[in-house]
């Protein structure tokens, strides 16, 4: 079964009176493993006239998507845009989701060069946008906001120069601000975000001091990435092949989980 071009009727859902509430609870309960009598649910909860009973489980999925998408203004409307516009790329890995000291990358692209993008949907707020893209300005080369274009102004005033800017409005990304080259880079930092074994596997040593004394730079900066290419590659190669099956709230388990997505959807 596919989610785009399928032989399923698109069950988009109208109604004048949704309560946006109840869909940012769905949002927040929600799991792409929920049995069909959760997603029921979730489904009455929002619209308490109709009735989903004799569903299938796919079918169910697919309305939650669609009320989601189309209602709900949080990071996975975000996320998968940024895979739409990744996906083609032969040699990019991505990845959701990345720790970076304390903080957390929403995506990552590696295509030569190392692009962080960190997401501020309708939804957030910019009380952490400092200490994060101070850390991802330490680890990865091109750095970029993405935002809710109610953030516009707050944004502009917060920001460094060398920050990029995407801005969502209607259904669609506006470039502010192109990045520019960080320079904050720390290979200290970077290595700090390896484990011994990927130090081992690349540097033949796990000890960062003793890396930064045989390596110059340029090196720890160029076996960083590749690291984390290996890390992603297969996460985002089976994403990619496996996206026309998977409905786009769930982008980011799949990521994750690697796992066939009819036994996901499938009763």
């Amino acid at each position: 079964m596919k989610y785009e071009k399928s032989g399923f009727i698109i069950m988009n859902i109208k109604q004048d009176n949704l309560d946006i509430d109840i869909v940012k609870r769905i949002a927040k309960d929600y799991n792409t493993l929920d049995y069909p009598i959760t997603l029921l649910s979730h489904l009455e909860k929002a619209y308490p006239k109709k009735n989903f009973h004799g569903h299938s489980k796919f079918d169910l999925h697919r309305i939650i998507n669609n009320l989601l998408m189309n209602n709900y203004s949080g990071e996975n409307i975000h996320k998968y845009k940024l895979v739409e516009k990744f996906k083609s790329l032969k040699r990019v890995t991505a990845a959701f989701e990345i720790n970076v000291n304390s903080s957390r990358l929403d995506f990552l692209a590696i295509n030569g060069v190392s692009t962080s993008f960190e997401i501020k949907s309708r939804l957030d707020n910019l009380y952490k946008l400092n200490k994060q893209l101070n850390d991802y300005q330490k680890a990865f080369e091109f750095n970029y906001l993405v935002i809710d274009k109610i953030h516009l102004d707050n944004a502009l005033a917060m920001i460094p120069e060398n920050i990029g800017l995407w801005v969502y409005e209607k259904n669609k990304y506006n470039e502010v601000r192109k990045a520019s080259l960080s320079n904050k880079i720390d290979t200290k930092f970077q290595l700090s975000l390896l484990t011994k074994k990927e130090m081992r596997l690349y540097f033949n040593c796990d000890k960062p001091k003793l890396i930064i004394e045989k390596y110059d730079n340029e090196e720890i900066n160029k076996a960083f990435k590749s690291i984390l290419k290996t890390r992603y590659n297969t996460k985002w190669n089976f994403l990619v092949n496996n996206r026309s099956k998977i409905f786009p709230i769930d982008f980011q388990f799949f990521f994750k989980q690697n796992i066939d997505p009819s036994s996901v959807y499938k009763c």
